[in-house]
Order: C-alpha cells, then structure tokens, then sequence
C-alpha cells in the first residue's frame, strides 16, 4: 500500500444514495477505519476520474452501496472494473432485490454480499463495519480474534482470486464469531433497494451523534431531542421531517442541528441545494460571526469543531474568490484535525491568491503530512523557486 495514503476503503454509491454513503462513513470513521469516497475527498482542481483512480490503487477494499441507482450507474460500474482489475476487495451492500446488470454480473459473480435488505439500516452498517475491519486487519497481515493462521488458502495465483479468498476467508469468521445483526452474507449476485442524494465538494451529513446510542438525551434540552429527532427521519430517508426538526433544533440553539441543516442544504437532499444558506448554518454552527477586518471571523469557544465543516466553508469562500476567508477556513481544518486535505487546499487558495510565500509553506506541510498529491505540490514548488518567487 502506498505511504501517501490516508484511507482503507473506497465507497462506491450512486449519489442518489448519498444519505446512506454518509451514515456508511461516519459508523466507519468513528471507528477508526479511513474511507475515501466523492466528492469528499476530491480536492479543487483535481480531476475527477484522476482523483478516483489514485484512490482505488491504494485502498484495501471497497464497498459497493448497491442499489437500484448503483446497478444502473456508469461511473459505479468504472469504479467496479478498476477495483476488480486492481485485485481489491470487493463488499457489496446489497440495499435492493432488483436483478443485477450483465456488466455488474460479470465482475461480482463470486463476490460475497451483505445482504442488508432487512433489518434496521444502522444495525446493518455496524455489521458491515465489522466485516471491513477483519478484511483491512487480514490484508495488513494481522490475524483478527477467531481466525487460525492458514484459516484462508494462500495459493492464489492472480489478485483475482486473492480477492475471492480473502473474501471467503472472511465469510468463514463472521459465521464463526456469531455475527447475526441481520447482516446475511450470500453468495449470490442479488442486488440492494434504494437510498438517497450527492454532494461535490465537501462531506457528508450524517450527524455524528450515533457515536453513543444509548445516552438518552436531557429531557429538558429541547434542541437535543429535536436533533434526535430528526437524526431517527434523516436515518430513515424521511429528510422532510428530518430537515423540519434539524430547523427548529437549529432555532433551539442546537449546534449539531444546525450543521445537520447545513449539510442537507449544502447537498440537496431533501430540499434544494442552497450553498449560501448552508454557509450561513455553518457559521452558525462554529460559532463563527463575520466582521469587517482580519481574520473576517469572530469566534465563540461553544462552537462547534468540525473538520468536514471547516473544508466545506473554505471551499464555499474560495469559489467566490474569496481567497483570505477561505484560507482561514482551511487553516483551521489543518491545525485543529491535521486535515492534510485543508493543508493542501490552503496550497491553492494561496497560490491563487498569488501569495507565494504562504502557498509555499502550505504545499510542503501537505507534502511532509503524505498527501496523495505530493508530486504536485512538489512540481508546484520547484517551480516557484525556480522563479524566485519563495
């Protein structure tokens, strides 16, 4: 696996199911496994089918949110071939029964699937999670708790078949350990029901707040049973009644709601996409308050910390050439997450502004901290220096 990578896993999803590549997301990631998915991850001014190829090269496994969307979606079916050439795992979350494409056919014949039809959305991700993690600790050479060395055959003679044994091997420890949350694993190519919408440059909306499930918020914190609320709907697909309570969560005071608010807004799901109300949640939600001289932003401590929010802020700004609101934005993200994706677009804010002493500063803290665009950054570099620019 390459050094400059940052992730574990590649989500494949049709964007009209973007609410569930979200929940996907945030269950992983509050567990420590990286994921990379678009538009997230997509840097500004990176190319979009370069960005998803660089991604897939080095990713351990990928998840295929397989719906009626994904099954008739080209650029799913791209990202399927490249993974399957590449000889990576292949974990499709079956969400639909309807019948498989020929073309999805031929590379997921003798995939496993996680069949998450029924049962509780939330429950069925968790089950997923788990599964992953034994994939990435088994390609990182561990031996996950129930699985004897040897337990899966090491005679593959292509990265094709590698994947089908890790696979296997795989499918032989969930059944092992017990693992019945309503994740069942089949060997047949059926395939998922439908989820929901797509973003382009930032993240996700998810609100992270399924991180302890079973602390009962305070009956008298009327924002925080809003929120509640209205996570149980987004979770749902009910985004109606999910935005409704994320608003009046948002007018109770709430923080989370209010980046709940801004992240629905900002992705168009459920309503239509309105990127400037969406900054305004967001900035409501960091407890950000615009003045007129620099640094453009007062701050309350009670605000909220966010690293998707902060990258998402920096590239609202930077689109309307607001260069120095941006910048700010991405500096946060840098300092306080040591986002190395807000590192290297603070790179690009700066040398769009043509402040050449900072977009230097910023490409080689990107480069030290492994982006996966460090040949860039280093191109970009030299070739400042070698116009006397730095």
């Amino acid at each position: 696996m390459n050094e400059n990578s940052r992730h574990d896993v590649f989500i494949s999803y049709s964007s009209k199911n973007k609410n569930v590549a979200d929940a996907i997301v945030s269950e992983f990631e509050q567990n420590g496994i990286r994921c990379w998915y678009a538009p997230r991850d997509i840097r500004p001014g990176e190319e979009w089918v370069t960005a998803i190829t660089k991604a897939l090269e080095v990713s351990k496994a990928l998840v295929l949110i397989y719906t009626d969307e994904s099954n008739n979606s080209r650029q799913v079916m791209n990202e399927i071939a490249v993974a399957f050439n590449a000889g990576i795992t292949i974990v499709p979350f079956k969400l639909s029964n309807e019948q498989m494409s020929r073309e999805l056919e031929y590379y997921l014949t003798r995939v496993h699937w996680l069949d998450a039809v029924s049962k509780p959305l939330k429950e069925n991700i968790a089950a997923l999670r788990e599964y992953v993690d034994v994939i990435i600790n088994a390609r990182n050479g561990e031996i996950p708790a129930g699985l004897k060395r040897g337990a899966a055959p090491t005679d593959a003679s292509s990265d094709k078949k590698k994947t089908l044994i890790i696979s296997c091997a795989v499918t032989a420890l969930v059944l092992i350990l017990g693992i019945a949350v309503g994740v069942v694993i089949s060997q047949k190519r059926d395939e998922p029901p439908a989820a929901s919408s797509a973003d382009l440059t930032g993240d996700a909306p998810e609100p992270a707040d399924d991180e302890d499930e079973n602390v009962t918020p305070d009956p008298g914190d009327e924002g925080a049973l809003l929120y509640e609320e209205g996570f149980t709907y987004y979770s749902e697909g009910n985004y109606t009644l999910a935005y409704d309570r994320y608003i009046k969560a948002s007018d109770a005071g709430c923080r989370e709601a209010m980046k709940a608010a801004g992240d629905m807004l900002y992705e168009g799901i459920g309503v239509e996409i309105n990127e400037s109300e969406a900054v305004e949640f967001y900035l409501k939600a960091g407890g950000f308050t615009p003045i007129e001289d620099e640094p453009f932003f007062d701050r309350d401590e009670s605000g909220l910390d966010d690293e998707d929010m902060f990258n998402r802020l920096g590239l609202s700004y930077f689109y309307e050439y607001e260069y120095a609101k941006a910048a700010y934005f991405f500096i946060l993200g840098a300092e306080e997450f040591d986002s190395v994706n807000c590192m290297g677009n603070a790179g690009i804010t700066y040398e769009s502004a043509m402040d050449w002493e900072n977009a230097y500063k910023w490409y080689k803290a990107a480069i030290e901290a492994g982006h996966p665009d460090s040949e860039r950054f280093e191109k970009k570099i030299k070739q400042m220096e070698d116009e006397g620019l730095v």
